[in-house]
């Protein structure tokens, strides 16, 4: 894909899931893809392709799951570089946890199927967006961060601190401690594969 169609893409989706998402997972998807530009400006990355992926993490939450799965199932071609992938398996495998974690996937295929995007760190990055990986790209842990961190979140007060000061890798550890954190405090199931990664992360 032409880096010169990723703006044009993000417009033509950025109209799509302002029909399709409820106000606020729009609002969540615009601001996650704001902080993800700024992250990637931050780090030297593409802005562009973070702006997509920030954008489009989530445009699969209108859809039903059936709706979802089948995406995945007619078009895991799109994601099949990501097939050796933990992640990925732990999300597909687990029947709890994929109907929980599935738009991530969905989104991936359905921006690959349909609107063409084909450079993988967009697709590993709206595809993992959820449950994290130990392969993580930069671009992905952007989005990763951005999606948990954006300023629409219920987040940490030292968030817009560490944005601003931690590297990439420490900042990534800093968001997935915040992740487990949040899940121990409100008493839902953390996803084990995420679990896992947090536990073998040097912690801050």
């Amino acid at each position: 894909m032409d880096y010169i169609e990723i703006p044009e893409i993000a417009m033509v989706i950025e109209k799509e899931i302002a029909c399709t998402l409820s106000p606020k997972r729009y609002a969540h998807s615009r601001s996650t893809a704001e902080t993800a530009v700024k992250l990637a400006k931050r780090f030297g990355e593409d802005q562009w392709a973070a702006h997509l992926a920030g954008l489009s993490h989530d445009m699969c939450r209108g859809l039903s799951f059936e709706e979802q799965d089948n995406l995945v199932n007619q078009h895991k071609a799109c994601i099949a570089f990501l097939s050796k992938r933990a992640s990925l398996a732990a999300i597909l495998s687990d029947k709890e946890y994929r109907e929980k974690m599935i738009h991530g996937p969905a989104a991936a295929c359905l921006l690959c199927h349909r609107f063409q995007v084909r450079q993988e760190s967009i697709l590993e990055a709206v595809a993992l967006h959820s449950i994290a990986d130990d392969a993580m790209s930069p671009l992905a842990k952007i989005v990763y961060i951005a999606d948990k961190l954006e300023p629409l979140r219920n987040r940490a007060a030292d968030a817009d601190e560490k944005m601003q000061t931690l590297d990439l890798d420490s900042l990534f550890a800093y968001t997935l401690s915040s992740v487990v954190k949040w899940f121990s405090e409100s008493g839902r199931p953390l996803c084990p594969y995420t679990a896992e990664i947090y536990s073998r992360m040097p912690k801050l």
